[in-house]
């Protein structure tokens, strides 16, 4: 696929959107409920996650973005937050946050808000039974995430070229060209934002209807900080 990238306003809307949603799906809950694609996390720690990232955002905390120690001390500032405690600071954060400046080195902030957050409503809707993400959203998180994976894909040697070919969704064709027929794949748009995120199994990717051997592609992995999930998840 080649079409031009998101604006930093289109980013924007779409967090302020899913903020909106999130809110709606939260504000009933009591937050104990686990989230099997989080292990360890339960409603109430990601949705901490989620207001300590926008709050570091706002406070230039990126010292170590994304790492397993970053997420954490937004877990710990929280712990004495309830749900609708969160929900009424992430509401305050977010129009703070609709204001800040590209990032000189990241860009957009809200590129990368949108994109992790977008990840984790699929994790709570999941763990609440809820209906999935809205299906723009999704092929929105997929426009950054496969540059991403381009990227990673690039290092495969022999070198690679796929072809992702959802059945829902445009097609997008990564790595080199090369002298070999490229390998085809034609998952559902969800399942491939989902694998790229890190929450299905590389033997969930493995059964996806592929058009020659996958190896390679599953051996180079995930954009950073993912990689293939250690259990099958089902959302």
């Amino acid at each position: 696929m080649t079409s031009t990238p998101p604006t930093a306003e289109q980013y924007r809307d779409a967090y302020s959107a899913l903020h909106r949603r999130l809110d709606d799906l939260l504000a009933p809950t009591h937050g104990a409920e686990p989230v099997p694609s989080c292990p360890g996390w339960t409603v109430r720690d990601v949705l901490a996650h989620l207001v300590g990232l926008c709050d570091d955002w706002i406070n230039n905390r990126l010292g170590g973005y994304a790492t397993p120690s970053w997420t954490a001390d937004q877990v710990a500032r929280h712990s004495g937050y309830t749900i609708s405690a969160l929900l009424e600071r992430w509401t305050r954060l977010v129009r703070e946050f609709a204001q800040l400046d590209d990032h000189p080195a990241m860009g957009p902030p809200a590129r990368w808000a949108f994109g992790d957050a977008i990840i984790h409503e699929a994790d709570l809707r999941g763990a609440l039974g809820a209906a999935r993400a809205p299906h723009a959203a999704v092929l929105l998180s997929l426009e950054g995430t496969i540059v991403r994976w381009r990227d990673v894909l690039s290092n495969t040697r022999p070198p690679t070229m796929l072809v992702l070919r959802p059945i829902d969704a445009p097609e997008w064709t990564l790595g080199p060209v090369t002298e070999d027929a490229p390998v085809v794949v034609r998952p559902a748009a969800y399942e491939l934002f989902r694998a790229l995120a890190g929450r299905r199994t590389e033997e969930q990717v493995r059964a996806w209807s592929w058009s020659g051997n996958p190896d390679a592609i599953l051996i180079a992995g995930l954009p950073y900080p993912f990689q293939w999930a250690e259990s099958p998840i089902t959302d």
